[in-house]
């Protein structure tokens, strides 16, 4: 079960990080920092979910696409997708989980699809950016940057946002019906947890997983052992037990016969500010 708390990492960064969470609560403005400020490339699920005109994958297609990225040696993974968490959370070093209220992340999603709509009827050439704020109005947090849409929705110009109620029933009922799901994967794993509650949690937690140059993976250096990628960062501060070694998970797609379908990591242009949206003070 994941820890209430964001105890400050020990230890080497994790190679493989999966955040979960519900629509809203900040999990892929968290991802695109974190992935500015380790080098670990990062992968947006909905990436590989939606095609151009908000097409969903079959089961089979899907699948393989989750199975090739867990197959990576390094990576950050943002999306909930609960009923595939489980893959991923075995894969993971690290689970980084958003359970931010459902109330503040529906009023986040509200927000969010306004400019993304504003954005896309204002510009024939969408850049999916925020408009700037009116003269005299104060700037809200992460305005004027760009916002993150899926890959193949953005190639192909279709609308950023499908169904804002949908988005704010996933939000509202993420608790009971997702969170259910990723904790019963959570418990049949030994992949450590960190659970933020709070965007200050997500920054402190952010800046102890930056760390020192040093200490961040290089981007051609593969990890040598399962002891060097486990993130002991996860492991609570009061015990000090150091993380278990498990061996380079391989994850062959089901079935084992079809190969795993390419998986390519962020190109979108929401990329992290230079002003970090969540102050630890």
């Amino acid at each position: 079960m994941a820890s209430p708390f964001c105890d400050p990492p020990l230890g080497r960064a994790p190679w493989r990080v999966a955040v979960l969470g519900s629509p809203g609560s900040g999990k892929t403005s968290f991802c695109h920092l974190l992935a500015s400020s380790t080098g670990l490339p990062l992968y947006h699920l909905d990436d590989f979910y939606w095609s151009a005109g908000w097409s969903r994958p079959d089961d089979d297609e899907w699948n393989r696409h989750v199975h090739a990225l867990c197959a990576l040696p390094r990576w950050i993974a943002d999306g909930n997708y609960a009923g595939s968490a489980e893959p991923r959370v075995r894969a993971a070093d690290l689970v980084v989980l958003f359970d931010r209220h459902p109330l503040l992340c529906a009023a986040a999603l509200a927000r969010r699809s306004l400019r993304l709509r504003r954005a896309a009827r204002d510009r024939p050439a969408p850049r999916w950016a925020s408009p700037p704020a009116g003269r005299g109005r104060r700037r809200p947090a992460g305005a004027g940057r760009p916002e993150y849409v899926p890959r193949r929705l953005r190639e192909s110009g279709d609308p950023p946002v499908l169904s804002v109620a949908a988005l704010l029933r996933k939000a509202l009922l993420f608790r009971r019906r997702d969170l259910v799901v990723i904790d019963a994967a959570l418990r049949g794993a030994d992949t450590p947890v960190l659970r933020c509650r709070t965007r200050r949690q997500a920054a402190a937690l952010l800046a102890v997983l930056a760390g020192p140059p040093g200490e961040r993976p290089s981007p051609d250096e593969r990890p040598s052992s399962g002891a060097d990628r486990v993130a002991a960062a996860a492991a609570p501060r009061a015990t000090g037990a150091p993380p278990p070694d498990r061996p380079f998970p391989d994850h062959p797609p089901p079935g084992g016969a079809t190969p795993p379908g390419p998986v390519r990591p962020c190109t979108c242009p929401a990329v992290a500010p230079a002003t970090p949206l969540w102050r630890h003070t």
